[in-house]
């Protein structure tokens, strides 16, 4: 008997050496072959509108949500960011569009969507003052959390409040500090290196509270825990006569090249803010891209920013009433922002902030492209190397492809190249084709009653699906 046992454990250690063996030196491309990776697309997108609401001078802000896919998005909901139980709730059913209209003081507002189409969400928000000391139109893409957030061109001074609001849709609270610089150098305000902001709330905060009477503000918000979305609200007056609002979108962080393109053909004024947070002098190489030509501007090809300091340059004389783009190279990191302004005789003016922003390299949405009374919606492209091309898309169906030529910028009448009816075009996407760089702004443009209304938005980069590797079974694992 002890015979016949010691034949069959033999048999068996022979059965697993055998197996082990030929696990050992299988060909590994079958496993190969029959292995995928998978991809898993965007189940939870959350954008913050920085301030849904309404008021005097018959000022309404259109919410507008929307999908850059022909299919619904069919799980949306919003919520008002304010503190205590009373704050508004609801859900939306995007076909393509949704829109939400405030009449009455408001605040910001959190859209959350969730499924597979979630993330194709974009959303904006869109404000007319027809009348008053705020008459203006005003506009800008809700926007992601995150944890950064620069700014450039703010004002301290009496005749400009700048609101700098920031908001917390986490279910966790977030403390942040800022930093701010101006044209006379850093700025060390008490009480900026540590704000809390409470969950699903936001806070309000005035720029001349951390810089009273400091023109030419540069501003960076970082959150030293959470995530936060940030927005400034720049409203201009002279004395009881309206100069304009607009909000000042973010833009790219300290680099050593950026572009601000938007600037619209016609206006009376034409300038860019340049920061430089780093401690040594940034000498700054411009460049004027135009539908006709590109040049550096004369008397000032270059620009010398000091360590810790803001400055402001007027290209109005350079780009001349023409569509442009403004390209800055710099040896230090620096940052960039724009703003263009319309004025017409014996009435009020309006202006638009304008953001460096990343050359488009994956599909990004515009969520409202209707112009006030029906009028003027336009998409200004810059190529500042070589031919570019993007293809423009709505959620109709309705598609055209925009060509830039090398060292362009070109306006085209987004209305008019996908043939869209009084309704406008409605949400767009728009696709780079080509390796070529090219930069997109979306301008709204009406000549309103009391002189022109101009607004501006960049457009929101959809977050792309992760690719997840595959899975290889690997028997040896067991024998490790």
């Amino acid at each position: 008997m002890r015979a016949v046992n010691r034949w069959v454990v033999a048999a068996v250690v022979l059965v697993v050496v055998v197996a082990v063996v030929g696990t050992l030196v299988r060909p590994t491309a079958r496993a190969a072959r029959t292995s995928h990776g998978a991809i898993a697309p965007v189940s939870t997108a959350t954008l913050v509108c920085p301030s849904v609401t309404g008021g005097p001078g018959g000022a309404n802000t259109q919410m507008t949500v929307a999908t850059a896919s022909a299919r619904t998005l069919s799980k949306v909901s919003y919520l008002q960011l304010a503190p205590g139980p009373g704050a508004k709730s609801g859900t939306l059913s995007p076909r393509p569009t949704a829109v939400v209209t405030a009449n009455a003081p408001g605040g910001a507002v959190a859209v959350t969507a969730v499924g597979p189409d979630a993330g194709t969400l974009g959303a904006s928000q869109v404000t007319l003052t027809p009348s008053g000391i705020h008459r203006a139109l005003s506009d800008t893409a809700c926007t992601a959390p995150a944890t950064d957030w620069w700014f450039a061109g703010g004002d301290g001074r009496i005749g400009t409040t700048d609101l700098i609001v920031i908001s917390n849709p986490g279910d966790a609270g977030a403390n942040l500090a800022l930093s701010l610089w101006s044209e006379k150098g850093p700025l060390s305000p008490p009480n900026a290196d540590s704000i809390n902001v409470a969950p699903h709330s936001s806070i309000l905060l005035h720029a001349s509270d951390f810089a009273p009477d400091m023109p030419t503000l540069a501003l960076h918000v970082h959150a030293n825990s959470g995530t936060v979305a940030t927005a400034v609200l720049d409203l201009r007056t002279s004395g009881v006569r309206p100069v304009g609002v607009d909000w000042i979108p973010p833009t790219t962080p300290p680099a050593t090249s950026a572009l601000v393109t938007g600037y619209v053909a016609g206006a009376a004024l034409n300038v860019l803010y340049l920061a430089n947070p780093g401690d040594r002098d940034a000498t700054v190489s411009l460049r004027v891209v135009t539908n006709t030509r590109n040049f550096q501007p004369a008397g000032q090809q270059t620009v010398v920013v000091p360590a810790g300091h803001t400055t402001v340059v007027d290209l109005t004389q350079a780009v001349a009433g023409e569509v442009a783009g403004v390209e800055a190279s710099s040896d230090v990191a620096v940052v960039a922002q724009g703003l263009t302004l319309m004025r017409a005789a014996r009435a009020f003016p309006d202006y638009a902030w304008l953001a460096a922003q990343p050359a488009l390299a994956a599909p990004a949405v515009l969520a409202a492209n209707t112009a006030p009374f029906g009028q003027h919606v336009s998409l200004v492209l810059t190529a500042p190397r070589g031919q570019a091309k993007v293809a423009v898309r709505n959620a109709s169906g309705a598609q055209a492809t925009v060509t830039v030529g090398a060292g362009r910028t070109s306006s085209v009448d987004l209305s008019a190249l996908l043939h869209a009816g009084a309704a406008g075009p409605g949400p767009i996407e728009l696709t780079p084709l080509g390796s070529e760089p090219v930069y997109v702004v979306r301008t709204l443009y009406a000549s309103g009653a009391h002189g022109p209304l101009l607004a501006a938005e960049m457009p929101t980069v959809l977050p792309p699906a992760t690719v997840l590797p595959p899975v290889v079974p690997d028997l040896r694992a067991a024998t490790r």
